[in-house]
């Protein structure tokens, strides 16, 4: 197994909520098609595709906790961009972060 910068994977590889939400959702449909039926018969292979189910699930999850970390990111980027303009706009004056329960607030 290589593990070269060139197996990295980009945000544009990773799958977007709506995407990890149809895979599940689809998922979901296959499972309920087969509780559905009148008499649940085991098939040979269950066990098997049961494995692979859970494996699938688990990568999901591992990509939704990846895609939103990267979310997450983003936004604070942007949000410190937003202080940083700020911060310029007031002529250099100073802010002081003043907690308040569970809100802050920026007072001069």
């Amino acid at each position: 197994m290589k593990t070269g910068n060139n197996n990295a994977i980009s945000s544009s590889n990773l799958l977007t909520r709506d995407s990890l939400l149809k895979a599940n959702s689809e998922l979901i449909g296959h499972l309920q098609n087969r509780l559905r039926a009148k008499r649940f018969r085991p098939q040979e292979g269950d066990g098997i595709k049961l494995a692979y189910m859970r494996v699938f699930i688990q990568a999901l999850q591992v990509q939704n906790s990846i895609l939103k970390d990267s979310e997450l990111e983003e936004l604070q980027r942007r949000l410190e961009a937003l202080e940083n303009m700020q911060a310029g706009s007031h002529g250099g004056e100073q802010f002081h972060n003043v907690h308040i329960g569970e809100q802050s607030e920026y007072v001069e």
